[in-house]
């Protein structure tokens, strides 16, 4: 009767011999125990619980190509969603009888957080398609979508600390313009709808995009060190755009952006860097609630 397949034999690090095509885990397993939790994909057996400080980019088959394609199916994708929105909104403009123009409808919050979220709802698809479906990856586990090795707690913690840091920061050097971002805040109910936005849909977007599937592309080609700091360039400039003129905070998004991918690639999972962006919107959020008198006086600030 064959050996069982999970309980290799002989040299640590080798294949069991005559069992051709079986590896074993990238990460160390707490025991051998037969309910073990982690699962095969592809030949690699991956742990729901990373090891800190080990680097896991080798593991996922994607490449730069399928990064390209990203970047240029985000391109496209924006382009076409924009205009079709302004075709529409011509259209019920024409036989509704609007007068409101093109350039204030774009300048809207509630239309400008609906196309960033279809925006990224097809970042999502397409990432989730090339992982499922062209490389037939179980997804949450490719992502590294795995608890880190510290308690969540943490992670929120860090995340808040770096909040009160970019704080305390702008406090010092106020911003001498007015940024984009700001604009967007034109009364209390488009603030709460950027609250709801930037703290349940863009961290797990952001995260998905460049710690999940950017991230270990680049460590796998160039390390732990060009990873963190390439991912949190193209981070940067993602939120350029909203910070234009504001080149502090354009510097203190890349340093968050740094921290962020820091974590990524110590702990092995995307998990830890979601819950430290999660927790670093909602505390910046806070902050904005309590010192606008719930969203009540934002031209005050």
């Amino acid at each position: 009767m064959d050996e069982p397949l999970d309980q290799p034999s002989g040299v640590p690090g080798e294949s069991p011999q005559g069992k051709t095509g079986v590896q074993l885990p990238l990460w160390p397993q707490e025991s051998a125990a037969p309910d073990s939790t982690s699962e095969a994909i592809h030949g690699e057996t991956l742990a729901d619980e990373p090891v800190p400080g080990e680097t896991t980019g080798q593991a996922v088959p994607w490449s730069l190509r399928d990064l390209g394609g990203f970047v240029l199916f985000a391109v496209l994708s924006f382009l076409l969603a924009n205009v079709a929105a302004l075709t529409v909104f011509i259209w019920l403009r024409d036989t509704l009888l609007w007068e409101t123009t093109v350039e204030e409808v774009f300048h809207k919050t509630s239309f400008v957080v609906s196309m960033q979220i279809v925006w990224e709802v097809l970042w999502f698809l397409f990432i989730y398609f090339t992982v499922t479906r062209k490389y037939r990856q179980t997804f949450l586990l490719a992502i590294r979508w795995a608890w880190g090795p510290a308690g969540r707690l943490h992670y929120l913690l860090a995340g808040a600390g770096l909040a009160l840091g970019a704080q305390m920061l702008f406090s010092v050097f106020p911003s001498e313009k007015q940024l984009p971002i700001e604009r967007l805040f034109s009364s209390a109910e488009s603030a709460y709808l950027l609250a709801v936005f930037g703290i349940c849909v863009a961290p797990f977007a952001e995260e998905l995009v460049f710690r999940g599937f950017f991230y270990p592309v680049f460590e796998r080609l160039w390390g732990f060190v060009a990873a963190v700091v390439i991912t949190a360039l193209l981070f940067a400039f993602v939120h350029m755009p909203q910070l234009s003129g504001g080149w502090l905070e354009i510097l203190a998004i890349f340093g968050v952006g740094l921290a962020f991918s820091y974590c990524r690639g110590k702990t092995g999972s995307l998990v830890p860097p979601y819950l430290m962006h999660l927790a670093y919107n909602a505390s910046l959020f806070v902050w904005l609630y309590i010192a606008t008198d719930r969203f009540r006086s934002l031209g005050n600030l």
